[in-house]
């Protein structure tokens, strides 16, 4: 069964066509309404992706042969647009953004943490209030660090980015 059985429309029908039967199969066939069927939602669901994107629906023609080939819109800018995913498809490099902070200052939140545990155990040890407040304060200030570091670290490399573009 093809998308166009599915929607029940012709392979010639308009974007306007197909998402009319797009919004009346979906509300007849919804699961979430009394009598909907979730498995037909889903083909449904499948139809209009494909259909109701226009590279989509090219490449889908293609695959069905000659049976769609009466579609009344044109095939050149379409198939620019398929050429062009093709070569996007066919270049797999990896996009690599490095985003490094300043070892100092991405040490610093797990300095500040292990500081404040180590207050602490002094604090008990001492059976000392001050040093257990102590203590707290480091480790808020280090929630505080650990939390700051990656907009610092965009930050960074926005303006390493921008002196770039100079």
């Amino acid at each position: 069964m093809t998308h166009y059985e599915v929607l029940g429309v012709g392979p010639a029908a308009d974007e306007t066509t197909l998402h009319q039967a797009y919004v009346a199969l979906a509300r007849r066939h919804h699961p979430d309404r009394v009598g909907g069927d979730a498995t037909r939602m889903q083909a449904i669901n499948e139809a209009w992706a494909t259909l109701g994107d226009p590279v989509r629906r090219a490449r889908y023609d293609l695959g069905l042969g000659g049976g769609a080939s009466t579609t009344a819109r044109p095939a050149g800018p379409v198939s620019e647009v398929l050429e062009d995913d093709d070569d996007d498809l066919a270049d797999d490099n990896p996009v690599r953004v490095t985003v490094a902070l300043p070892r100092w200052l991405s040490l610093l939140p797990v300095a500040t943490f292990a500081a404040s545990v180590v207050i602490f155990c002094f604090s008990l040890m001492m059976a000392s209030g001050q040093l257990l407040g102590l203590a707290f304060m480091t480790f808020v200030l280090s929630c505080v660090f650990f939390l700051a570091s990656p907009f610092v670290a965009l930050f960074s490399s926005r303006r390493q980015h921008v002196g770039e573009r100079r």
